[in-house]
């Protein structure tokens, strides 16, 4: 297994956004869960991976909004996790803020996944395992629908760290 993996985010925003093309590497020894989401209030995209990961932080009241029915927030000092959220697409133009100034690229949406082998979870778990002895492993993700030749590829195109004290 390799120390690092690493999710290439590909799209058309600007690097300077903060959300450009890039990778994002994680300690493979710091993932904790993985999981598929699907379209959702948390979840803007159709699809979209979510890994937890096992490094704790402390939150101030303000991030975890909601935790106390009466007061609507959770005591200062809360300890919560870490998420990485990673939206799926199948464009590599995508940028839906218009970093670029030229206007706004909606993300397109990968269709239904008939095939469980070709979740984006599934891809990942892969890379997981993948490389032993190495130093990263590249996360490739696989094409929508059946997987056929005819059917889109898939690929990352945004990435949110998030903190939550639901986990």
């Amino acid at each position: 297994m390799a120390k690092f993996i690493k999710f290439p985010i590909t799209n058309g925003a600007t690097l300077g956004s903060g959300t450009g093309t890039r990778s994002v590497l994680l300690d493979v020894s710091k993932i904790e869960s993985v999981a598929d989401a699907v379209a959702g209030a948390a979840f803007p995209g159709a699809l979209s991976v979510v890994i937890t990961l096992s490094e704790y932080v402390g939150l101030a009241s303000a991030l975890v909004a909601g935790a106390d029915p009466v007061s609507g927030t959770a005591a200062a000092g809360t300890v919560g996790g870490r998420i990485l959220t990673l939206l799926v697409g199948t464009n590599t133009g995508s940028d839906p803020a218009d970093t670029t100034g030229t206007g706004a690229v909606a993300i397109a949406d990968p269709a239904a996944i008939t095939v469980a082998g070709n979740m984006p979870s599934q891809s990942v778990n892969r890379a997981l395992t993948a490389n032993p002895g190495g130093v990263s492993s590249q996360v490739q993700l696989a094409k929508d629908g059946a997987g056929l030749l005819a059917d889109a590829q898939m690929y990352f195109v945004q990435a949110t760290f998030s903190s939550s004290n639901t986990i």
